[in-house]
């Protein structure tokens, strides 16, 4: 049964991918290794939400579900409508929300979201023009405030954000070879400069 799942999720990750390539970072899942690497990297208590940017078929979403972290305290932003459809399913008991990761602090505040503590992002930063990039990191790192912290899953070893241009602290918190392609996990804190 598993199996079948899995196959299914494969399916509609690919026919995504082959619609709209470049919004996608990957054409198949990401792994249970990098969905356990990521998790290890959040930042939560009870109160607070999670917040993930492009939930693609719910790997990631399910690595924090099967961390311990309850359905509950995520906010999963996906702006494909079918996948979408299959996360808000999926997930039932997560905040499943169709929109565009530029609006975040909007789509939040639609929802009632005060308190977040860690964003995730698997979306393609690399190959994404500057504004809608500036647009989703430093909206983020607005939103957790200095404690909180924004992961961003890359398969390039180099930051897929410039946070020395920013002034933000990046490290590189993992490398997960068990993944297709291999993937990277930045950790960034701080608040942008605003006027970079």
């Amino acid at each position: 049964m598993q199996r079948i799942e899995l196959f299914k999720e494969s399916e509609l990750f690919f026919k995504t991918w082959l619609r709209s390539p470049k919004s996608m970072g990957s054409i198949i899942p990401s792994s249970q290794s990098l969905a356990k690497k990521i998790a290890e990297q959040v930042v939560w208590q009870p109160g607070e939400k999670i917040v993930e940017l492009g939930g693609g078929t719910g790997a990631i979403t399910q690595g924090l579900v099967d961390s311990g972290i309850p359905r509950e305290a995520l906010v999963v932003v996906e702006l494909d409508e079918k996948l979408h459809k299959y996360l808000s399913t999926r997930f039932m008991g997560a905040t499943v929300v169709r929109g565009d990761a530029t609006k975040l602090a909007q789509i939040l505040s639609k929802h009632g979201v005060r308190k977040v503590s860690t964003i995730i992002s698997g979306l393609p930063m690399v190959g994404m023009p500057d504004g809608f990039r500036e647009a989703i990191y430093k909206g983020g790192l607005k939103i957790v405030g200095p404690k909180g912290v924004m992961l961003q899953y890359s398969y390039s070893p180099i930051s897929p954000i410039p946070h020395r241009r920013y002034g933000l602290n990046a490290k590189l918190a993992g490398f997960v070879l068990n993944n297709m392609p291999p993937a990277y996990v930045w950790k960034y804190t701080g608040t942008p400069d605003q006027g970079a």
